[in-house]
Parts: structure tokens; C-alpha cells; sequence
């Protein structure tokens, strides 16, 4: 099985475009070199990975697969080339991070902004993910360092303590749960929520709790940031859950009634995720040793 990053680029230009003459046009290429490619992909592979209709083409189930596959490799062989690009400039050494939407929002800005004012040598890549996304990319060498909030099930990764993290319910001022200093989850489940969007860490939570206490979570507005959990909570529109330090700079600023949660999945430890200290670049591994020096 042989194939290039170009013959990627190629099949995901014919996927996109539905026709082998447009994806031609777009990489600046003949179609009938377009299609010896993937013709030579097919037999390599020993399957069929177009169906060539008279108005174009359309993927097999074996050319879906290949299409997922192939734009997360060519997304990695971009950042690889950028990456090594910047190291004829003087980058020392590149660290990519996966963690929740926690972390990114409550510990990471500051643990950032120290760690590159003494490192101005070394780049972050950061990207968002639930637990179970970070722990793959890390046991799978697409990121070097995850923080995760729930241990994950992956073997061959070492966990160390990072964090904790208390959640919160946000309330309107006028709410009937306003003026409760802590309350169970349960007590929330009668209103509607604004919550986070489908591929966070948090929404997974909130959906199994309420699973699990055999009532629905009735979400009204989903929305990709607490800021903006907080407007639409402020405007009444619901309830919302959060870290109770990232709704801290919204309780005074909007009005709103930050209520502790009584629930033991409330209280949340975040760990570090890495494959092994030995495995670590040595940017990456002062990076990790830089974020445990500050544990709590």
C-alpha cells in the first residue's frame, strides 16, 4: 500500500468537488492525471473508492473512510510543515496541547502567559476536546500533553494531578433558585439550561447526570463559550452550569447568582496526560514541568 500526501490532497479535492474535473481546476492539474491517481489508490487499496457517474462521482462506504482519514492527515502534515518552517527563524520547539474547555478558560491563560515569557523560543498549539478525544491524541502521538477531566479508560498514558475544578449553577437574579446558597442538580433539572456546545466536555456531563437521575436535560440554547452562557443567563433565558471561577467576572458585571452544586461530580480533579516523561520533547517536558510546579 503506497500513496502520497499529493494523492491525499487529490482525493480530497475530488471528494469535495463531486466531479474529478473540478478537483483538476482547483490543484491546478489535468483530470486524466487526477484519475490515474486514484485508479492507482483503488488498486493499491483493493477497493473501490468512487462510484464515476456521468455527472460526477460520488464516494463508496471504503472512500468515506479514506476521506476522514485523509483530511486529519493532511491537516497534521500542514502543522508539521509549519512547525519545521519556524524552526530556520529560531523556534526552539513546538508543544501541542488538547485539553477542555475548562481548563483553557480557568488555568491555561496564566500558566501560558508565564511559561512563554520565559520561553519566547517555544510555540503552543491549543485545541479544545473532550476527554476521551485528548486521551486518544495523545496515546496516539497526535498531541504531546492533554488535560482531562475524567480518567480515561486508554492505556500507556501517565496521569499527574493538575487541577480542581468546582462547578457552579448560574442563576438570574430573579430566579427562583436565586436565593439558594448550594442546591442539587436535580433541583435545576425543572428549568431550562443554556449550555455548551454538543463536543464539550461539560454537555457530556450534564447529559449523563441527567440520564442517570432519570430526567431529561431541557436545553434551550446551546451556545461555544461561558461568556456567553452568562448573557443568555443574564437575559433570562435559562440556567446555566460553569466553573464556579469562570463565572466569577460575570456575577458582579451581570447581575447573576453564582449557587453551589451539592452533587460529588461537581467537585472535578483535572489531570495532565502525556504518554510518558521519557517520550516528551524537551519543550514539551518544561512545559509539564512548568504547569506541576504551580499544582495546588
Amino acid at each position: 500500500m503506497q500513496f502520497s500526501l499529493k494523492d491525499l490532497e487529490l482525493f480530497v479535492a475530488v471528494a469535495e468537488e463531486g466531479s474529478i474535473a473540478k478537483a483538476a481546476q482547483r490543484c491546478h492539474t489535468v483530470a486524466s492525471a487526477v484519475s490515474k491517481r486514484i485508479s492507482d489508490m483503488e488498486e493499491s487499496f483493493h477497493t473501490a473508492l468512487l462510484v464515476r457517474r456521468s455527472k460526477g462521482v460520488e464516494l463508496t462506504p471504503a472512500g468515506q473512510a479514506l476521506l476522514a482519514r485523509s483530511r486529519g492527515v493532511l491537516d497534521q502534515a500542514s502543522q508539521l510543515n509549519d512547525e519545521l518552517a519556524e524552526f530556520a527563524s529560531g523556534v526552539r520547539g513546538h508543544v501541542r496541547v488538547f485539553a477542555n474547555i475548562s481548563s483553557i478558560v480557568e488555568f491555561l491563560p496564566a500558566a501560558l502567559a508565564s511559561f512563554l515569557s520565559k520561553h519566547r523560543d517555544i510555540r503552543i498549539h491549543l485545541e479544545e476536546h473532550v476527554s476521551s478525544v485528548t486521551a486518544e491524541a495523545v496515546a496516539g502521538s497526535v498531541a504531546d500533553v492533554g488535560i482531562v477531566s475524567d480518567v480515561p479508560p486508554a492505556t500507556g498514558l501517565t496521569l499527574i494531578p493538575f487541577r480542581k475544578d468546582e462547578l457552579a449553577l448560574v442563576v438570574s437574579p430573579g430566579h427562583p433558585l436565586a436565593g439558594r446558597k448550594s442546591a442539587n442538580f436535580a433541583d435545576a433539572l425543572e428549568f431550562d439550561f443554556i449550555g455548551l456546545h454538543s463536543n464539550s466536555s461539560l454537555h457530556y456531563l450534564l447529559i449523563r447526570e441527567a440520564a442517570q437521575s432519570g430526567r431529561p436535560l431541557k436545553l434551550r440554547i446551546q451556545v461555544t463559550s461561558f461568556d456567553a452562557v452568562c448573557a443568555m443567563v443574564a437575559a433570562g433565558l435559562g440556567v446555566g452550569i460553569m466553573p464556579r471561577a469562570a463565572a466569577t467576572p460575570y456575577i458582579d458585571s451581570l447581575g447573576l447568582k453564582s449557587i453551589a452544586l451539592r452533587d460529588a461530580w461537581a467537585k472535578r480533579k483535572l489531570y495532565l496526560c502525556i504518554r510518558s516523561k521519557e517520550s516528551l520533547s524537551s519543550a514539551a517536558r518544561e512545559f509539564v514541568n512548568h504547569l506541576t510546579s504551580r499544582v495546588d
